[in-house]
């Protein structure tokens, strides 16, 4: 594989290899390769025709459907940026997406249009509405028809609002004409390394580059009717590289998920439509929980990968355990990375792993640990900051320079770092350990307490099915934390919240003990399923 191309020409290379291969899967139906390039080039083709040029920036609002794909690399072919925002985007944060971005063309569901139909206003907006069960069959056509009446029945098609379809009907045949490989191809949305929103510009060859991990972090060669559970959303690095385009590089198959559902993931299992999962923790104790994951077909199951959020050492113990009795080769491994350098750099896998770590650096990337003031490196086995470099660099965030300034470090041999914002330490075997988001850190008494750790050991007891500490104002200790707890629908009891703070004293440390425990029925989650620790401060807050 190259990575110094474009992602729709990756991709076309993968085509020209495997072009009666399957592709991707959604609701029941297979693209083969030869369908999805025939699509893109429509889809490309229809871009153009609606007046999208090169360097135009195309946000893009979609969950995992077909047409959120066929767009993606129809943008990339034409030399359009793909700006990927999340389906549920408020209307007043998606006015502020497009002003800053200055994109002038949004790609939505149609049962969204009136989400953000007022943003019409703007006279040089388009909207393009997708329907995610166009060209899935007449009776699928209808049921959806029915099912949606009500958000259908405002739509008014015009100038300004036209179908995804009729792009495809397009019979403009457009050459590529993609921007040079390492310029800005995408912006993602997050948090940044220092807590605060950004827009990440990536390059085509950041992703290409972390596409090409794929045979070593799976540890395959083959991928050819091999599928991948594509349910992390393309506005997420990890879903867009990993999930959907590291096996279409490889010729393998995407199976499509909107939104997880564990028992159309069992029904994959079973049908032998699912052979990798990547996700977050609460997608695999989701999976965990249901008596109907258990079974011979977990034989078709060849990897799982989670990361993006704390990971439970008893969820790890209950998945493997789960796997070797069932006689599958798979393991719940744990990886590490962060949307400045794509999404993974650092993974565990079936051949090297220690299940305390996040694992050891990818081929390519180059991780150590520095000081949390001076930014000199500190020794093998000290913590501090995280520091990432490789090909899978960001370009930059959108528009903010001192902000990009402050996330990189430079040596004086030219490499350039990426400060991540983590706080964590590097074994002399290798293996990186994660420990805690620097800014998740709560100073009580003026004394460094992490949140993560006392999450584990709470996870760790019987009855618990999650917990989340966060950092509450004191007067007398600047601040305390708060834990919160959701038990398990099956626990015989909610546990004793003095056995927890004796429990959290005796093994991590009395400044770690909570000031008040709160028993939840839900905790709240991000929409890849990670906990909502910003919810929750904000909710003590109010």
């Amino acid at each position: 594989m190259n990575p110094r191309q474009s992602l729709y020409a990756a991709i076309m290379d993968s085509s020209k290899d495997n072009p009666k291969n399957k592709a991707l899967l959604f609701m029941g139906k297979y693209i083969t390769y030869q369908t999805l390039i025939k699509r893109i080039d429509q889809a490309a083709g229809g871009l153009k025709a609606i007046g999208i040029k090169k360097g135009d920036v195309v946000t893009i609002c979609m969950p995992n459907i077909f047409a959120c794909v066929y767009a993606f690399y129809a943008c990339n072919k034409i030399g359009a940026i793909c700006h990927m925002v999340h389906p549920l985007t408020p209307l007043k944060q998606m006015e502020g997406f497009l002003e800053t971005t200055n994109s002038h063309y949004l790609f939505i569901i149609d049962t969204f249009y009136d989400n953000y139909s007022s943003l019409l206003v703007n006279q040089k907006l388009l909207i393009v509405l997708c329907n995610p069960v166009d060209k899935m069959g007449l009776i699928k056509q209808i049921g959806y028809a029915i099912i949606n009446r009500k958000r259908l029945k405002n739509i008014n098609f015009s100038d300004h609002v036209v179908p995804f379809k009729s792009l495809l009907a397009s019979r403009n045949n457009v050459a590529e004409d993609a921007i040079p490989c390492q310029d800005d191809a995408v912006y993602l949305h997050s948090g940044g390394t220092s807590g605060k929103p950004k827009t990440i510009a990536l390059s085509s060859f950041a992703i290409n580059s972390l596409a090409m991990k794929t045979e070593y972090i799976l540890d395959e060669k083959q991928f050819q009717d091999k599928t991948m559970l594509a349910v992390l959303p393309m506005f997420h690095g990890f879903g867009l590289c990993m999930g959907v385009h590291a096996l279409l590089c490889f010729g393998g198959c995407d199976a499509l998920m909107p939104k997880f559902n564990a028992y159309e993931t069992i029904a994959l299992l079973k049908k032998n439509r699912v052979n990798y999962i990547i996700g977050v923790p609460s997608l695999f104790e989701n999976l965990l929980s249901k008596p109907e994951f258990a079974g011979n077909h977990l034989g078709n199951l060849h990897q799982a990968f989670v990361g993006g959020d704390f990971v439970s050492p008893t969820l790890k113990m209950k998945f493997d355990d789960l796997m070797h009795k069932w006689k599958s080769k798979s393991q719940l491994l744990e990886g590490y990375g962060l949307t400045e350098v794509v999404t993974v750099c650092c993974v565990n896998t079936l051949k090297d792993h220690r299940n305390d770590s996040v694992g050891r650096p990818l081929p390519g990337f180059r991780i150590k640990i520095v000081d949390l003031e001076t930014r000199n490196d500190v020794p093998i086995g000290e913590s501090g900051e995280i520091a990432v470099a490789g090909d899978t660099r960001m370009n930059g965030y959108f528009h903010d320079q001192q902000a990009t300034d402050n996330t990189f470090l430079s040596d004086p041999d030219g490499t350039i770092w990426v400060l991540t914002g983590d706080y964590g330490y590097m074994a002399a075997d290798g293996h990186l350990h994660f420990k805690q988001r620097l800014k998740r850190i709560v100073k009580v008494s003026g004394i460094p307490i992490m949140p993560s750790e006392i999450e584990a050991l709470v996870t760790s007891l019987p009855g618990v099915a999650e917990a989340a500490a966060i950092g509450i104002d004191d007067v007398d200790k600047g601040h305390m934390i708060k834990l919160f707890i959701k038990m398990k629908p099956d626990a015989e009891k909610i546990i004793d919240a003095d056995f927890i703070k004796l429990k959290i004293k005796e093994e991590l440390s009395i400044y770690a003990v909570p000031k008040t425990i709160e028993y939840l029925e839900e905790m709240p989650h991000t929409i890849v399923g990670k906990i909502d620790t910003i919810k929750l401060e904000a909710k003590e807050k109010q």
